[in-house]
């Protein structure tokens, strides 16, 4: 059985937060969600300079745009758990993180994301994407300037710039 409630924590004003459970006291902040995201780096044999996996988004929001693999932390699970879930669920590659290469904020989104650096555990392990994307693309850093504009999200955009600015 449902019932109403004065306000969705989405609707509700600063006055009216935070949003407290009449049962357990439990109380809901109007903070960003935690999330986390991957730079799945690769330098393919005779390369001249690494490459970071990109997924187009198959989903609202951002649906023909370009993305990370990305996605919110389930309950319990931290930053590093999250990345490799989702980098696993979105591309099917297990990663090993190398390195927490920043924090980006998402206004839209109410987001705070991690951003890692990470290698495939198999260095040859071919991208599946799932449901969530229609397709991938291996972008060289030089390359990357001009993928920008292509991008779902400006906290990922920001992150892959970030990247493509350091030098190795």
């Amino acid at each position: 059985m449902s019932r109403t409630v004065p306000a969705c924590p989405r609707c509700a004003t600063t006055d009216e937060q935070p949003l407290t459970c009449d049962r357990c006291s439990w109380r809901w902040y109007a903070n960003p969600k935690p999330a986390a995201a991957v730079l799945l780096e690769r330098q393919a044999d005779g390369d001249p300079e690494p490459s970071i996996l990109l997924l187009k988004r198959a989903v609202e929001p951002g649906f023909g745009e370009w993305d990370l693999p990305a996605g919110y932390l389930d309950p319990d699970e931290s930053f590093e758990m999250a990345a490799r879930r989702e980098t696993r669920e979105e591309s099917g590659i297990d990663v090993e993180l190398v390195q927490l290469t920043g924090v980006y904020h998402s206004v839209p989104a109410n987001a705070v994301s991690a951003v890692f650096r990470a290698r495939a555990i198999d260095p040859v392990a071919p991208v599946r994407i799932d449901a969530e994307s229609s397709d991938h693309a291996w972008v060289a850093r030089s390359e990357v300037v001009s993928w920008l504009p292509r991008m779902a999200f400006a906290s990922m955009a920001s992150a892959l710039a970030d990247w493509a600015d350091r030098s190795g």
